[in-house]
């Protein structure tokens, strides 16, 4: 029986899992998982250390800046889970990742991080060769994004008005899924509001604006 919270993964979140999983099994393994804000790193770090394979050893999700306060004093799990990696400086991460495995020899880490996380990575060639997996989640395709808006506003018009809206959530989410996702959602308060009342991609539009306002 799977997991409930791999259920609610993308296919591409799971394929990360997957991938991770099998790579962090091996001792002395780093890994790195990249993507965009919003797309569920955090997300797929929570579903690998609760890999049975993993979890056995012990396995743990890390944001870095609290692995950097706590790693010269604290023993860390066999396998770390370091979110937000992207926030090192230049030759954090391989004086950590050395740190780690002077602690834990039998351990093994997975870096997860924005785009910049690729970049420190690219710059630091004992890190560079340290890492043995690669794993990026993409942002939802247009078919993804319609499936979450066909879920969620299942009621909102006819089939042509729906697929109007979802591309209009996908090109203003610009597909990562925690945008999509909220949108999707503030849509169906909408279409709860006003009942018999089509939803039109002005309506996305008019949500997307006062988010922006808000944020502002």
């Amino acid at each position: 029986m799977p997991d409930a919270a791999v259920c609610r993964l993308t296919l591409a979140q799971q394929a990360a899992v997957a991938r991770l999983a099998y790579c962090l099994e091996q001792p002395g393994a780093v890994a790195l998982l990249c993507g965009p804000a919003g797309v569920g790193k955090t997300l797929v770090l929570a579903a690998v250390a609760q890999a049975p394979q993993l979890a056995a050893r012990g396995a743990a999700v890390c944001p870095f800046a609290d692995w950097e306060e706590r790693g010269a004093t604290a023993r860390p799990p066999a396998v770390l889970l370091v979110d937000d990696a992207q926030a090192a400086r230049d030759g954090e991460l391989t004086t950590a990742i050395e740190r780690f495995f002077r602690q834990r020899p039998d351990g093994s880490v997975a870096l997860a991080g924005e785009g910049r996380l690729l970049s420190l990575v690219a710059r630091d060639r004992r890190l560079e060769q340290m890492v043995s997996l690669r794993a990026v989640i993409p942002p939802f395709t247009l078919d993804e994004t319609r499936m979450l808006v066909a879920a969620r506003l299942a009621a909102a018009g006819s089939l042509d008005e729906r697929d109007q809206v979802a591309r209009t959530i996908h090109e203003i989410a610009a597909g990562i899924p925690a945008a999509v996702t909220r949108l999707a959602a503030l849509a169906a308060v909408v279409v709860e509001s006003s009942p018999g009342r089509p939803l039109v991609p002005d309506d996305i539009e008019a949500i997307h604006r006062r988010l922006s306002l808000q944020a502002a």
